[in-house]
């Protein structure tokens, strides 16, 4: 091409009159332009322009001036104007001489007669020949031009189209028009998987994330989610946009717009995981709702993504809408709860096992993954919260009592402890091992008070029997006051059990350990009542 152009600017007036400038350090082109103008086949010749229309042309050079101007009439007969300097000469020869000699940069600079030129060159010298010219051209607008024509006028093969994509980055620098070819052939583009697995390279090629993110959105064609490879190439292209809301928007489009495979879902959750904010992460896992988490895949991808989050609450929010969302096999479940126990906040911890309406503790892994993620809270109210809720909400087995009752005998705070164990135990049944973790837990409590009131609690259970009568009366010798001591007593002195030898002896045993003689009379004095 013999003029480099260096500036480019062009403007298009309201009567469709264009004008274009062109500089380097050697050459000035301004190029104006009205109407429909074609060029022979050689680029050498103007052979119409339409009616009215015009082409006017003007060069410098080392100060020296050219300028020729082509006028239609009516009729569409062309009438000619030419100067060197100010001086007008005869178009031909040296007029004729001249515009043979710019023509072809004229037309690579301005897009004149760019269709029908597009699809002579291609036929004439096939691709090979397209890309060389395309190569020439260094207006984006212009290529755009080009390559538009060649897609929509000819069928390519396989072959071509996917050179086409590649000259398309290669030779268009402008991200806007790029999109604009992307998003009018999307669906010759996707015609083939190895088509498309190109087209998606070529998308990841654009340095703009919102006008990839805008091509990307406007997919509405079918994509081949069941192949390896188009999974690959079109999640590869979504892994190169940095921008989080642009990366988010497109893989909540592509979930609701396309049928993805298991391994499309998984490849997704990879993607959802390196995204850097909380909050677009969140937003892609809540809006998913056709995933299949009982597929392992699938569920250790989308945990994987949960656990990569450093958020509590963005955590707790997503974590809550799988609850809600979801049928959870128990390794679901089992998942679930490890990423609630590596969880930090004490707080949304609690809101997520909180949220849970039914679980199914007769699973073991389910059961021991429940109570770890307990057992991993520091804040006694919000284990208090989540245990007592649990008493309330599922059905234990005796496994599930005795993990219940190890962590309420781990907390540090005596009030919450009690909370938790005189809820307990309407629910509790009076079976040895659950009686032994329940005594066991009690023995824990280092306030008289609270021990003495869950004591006593446990006495006015109507399943009330004679082992749970004996421990408990064992467990009360942990009281240091004598008041307690004595309450407890009492209250199981109004028990049958109380005729019992085993259990008389016991109650004797602690009776003697009391150090104040009114309690100890108080005591005393209901047995012989």
């Amino acid at each position: 091409m013999e003029v480099e152009a260096q500036q480019y600017a062009s403007q298009i007036s309201i009567f469709g009159k264009s004008t274009y400038r062109f500089s380097n350090n050697l050459t000035n082109y301004k190029v104006q332009l009205k109407g429909d103008i074609k060029v022979n086949d050689q680029d050498t010749k103007i052979i119409s322009i339409s009616p009215d229309g015009y082409l006017a042309i003007e060069k410098k050079t080392f100060g020296n001036t050219r300028a020729l101007t082509i006028e239609s009439d009516a009729k569409g007969k062309l009438s000619y104007e030419y100067y060197e300097g100010r001086k007008k000469l005869d178009f031909k020869p040296e007029g004729e001489e001249w515009l043979s000699e710019i023509l072809i940069d004229i037309v690579r600079m301005t897009g004149i007669d760019a269709e029908a030129r597009a699809i002579r060159i291609y036929k004439k010298g096939g691709m090979n020949a397209f890309i060389d010219e395309l190569e020439e051209i260094s207006s984006n607008s212009v290529s755009s031009m080009y390559f538009k024509s060649l897609l929509r006028e000819e069928k390519l093969s396989e072959k071509e189209t996917i050179t086409i994509l590649a000259s398309i980055s290669d030779d268009i620098s402008s991200n806007s028009e790029r999109g604009r070819i992307f998003k009018e052939f999307r669906e010759l583009f996707l015609a083939t998987n190895i088509i498309a697995e190109n087209y998606f390279l070529a998308i990841s090629k654009m340095s703009s994330n919102s006008e990839t993110g805008s091509v990307l959105r406007s997919i509405n064609e079918e994509i081949d989610f069941e192949n390896e490879a188009v999974i690959a190439s079109f999640f590869r292209c979504i892994d190169g946009m940095s921008s989080n809301s642009e990366t988010s928007r497109v893989l909540r489009y592509i979930e609701e717009s396309q049928e993805l495979s298991e391994d499309a879902y998984v490849r997704l959750l990879m993607s959802v995981r390196q995204l850097s904010s909380n909050t677009e992460m969140s937003n892609v896992l809540r809006s998913l709702d056709q995933l299949n988490l009982n597929n392992t895949k699938v569920a250790d991808a989308y945990f994987s993504a949960v656990d990569k989050m450093s958020s509590n609450t963005e955590t707790s929010s997503v974590l809550r809408h799988t609850i809600g969302q979801y049928d959870l096999s128990p390794d679901t479940w089992v998942s679930l709860f490890n990423v609630v126990g590596r969880m930090s906040s004490n707080t949304e911890m609690s809101n997520v096992l909180r949220s849970i309406k039914s679980l199914d503790l007769n699973d073991t892994n389910v059961g021991n993954a429940y109570f770890s993620a307990i057992d991993n809270m520091s804040s006694n109210t919000s284990i208090g919260y989540v245990l007592l809720h649990s008493i309330i909400q599922y059905e234990f087995n005796a496994d599930s009592w005795v993990s219940l009752f190890r962590v309420v005998g781990k907390m540090s705070s005596n009030t919450e402890q009690a909370k938790v164990l005189v809820r307990a135990v309407p629910k509790v049944p009076f079976a040895t091992s659950e009686v032994d973790a329940l005594l066991s837990s009690c023995k824990q409590l280092s306030s008289n008070t609270e021990l003495s009131r869950v004591l006593i609690e446990i006495v006015k259970s109507p399943k009330l029997d004679q082992y749970t009568c004996n421990e408990l009366l064992k467990a009360a010798h942990n009281l240091s006051s004598n008041t307690e001591k004595s309450k407890v007593l009492q209250a199981v002195s109004k028990t049958k059990f109380i005729e019992d030898k085993e259990i008389r002896k016991t109650y004797l045993s602690l009776a003697k350990s009391l150090s104040s003689q009114s309690d100890y009379t108080k005591a005393i004095e209901v047995l012989i009542d």
